[in-house]
């Protein structure tokens, strides 16, 4: 619902109030406490984007084989409010670039028979 013109009720003339288009007056209390909660939604969102490292190596493990940590090179890089996020990495097997994926949270490459699926995990 769209949000129409801020009028001032009848009786008061100092009272501002904002009305949305059924009608219903919606005092500046109740719009400030609708934006707090859209501002805490907003801050309780985790982030997983894959930022680069300070060190620039990127340590990738299998999900097929989590024991083993392979370094990936790094392909394709931007940057956004002065940190480096990393949009694609070398695939470790078959060298093809990979693709971060939102809803695994890891690369993926679908370039060598089954989908491989590349987490991001720590040096040490």
């Amino acid at each position: 619902m769209g949000k129409g013109v801020i009028k001032q009720k009848p009786y008061s003339w100092f009272a501002k109030y904002q009305v949305d288009i059924m009608g219903r007056r919606q005092t500046m209390m109740e719009k400030y406490k609708q934006q707090m909660k859209a501002y805490r939604k907003k801050k309780m969102k985790l982030d997983h984007t894959p930022f680069l490292p300070p060190t620039g190596n990127v340590f990738v493990m299998d999900s097929l084989d989590p024991t083993k940590k392979v370094k990936a090179e790094v392909l394709k890089t931007r940057t956004k409010q002065r940190r480096q996020i990393i949009e694609s990495l070398a695939c470790p097997v078959c060298a093809n670039p990979m693709e971060w994926d939102k809803a695994w949270e890891a690369f993926i490459c679908v370039k060598h028979g089954k989908k491989a699926i590349y987490e991001i995990v720590d040096e040490d």
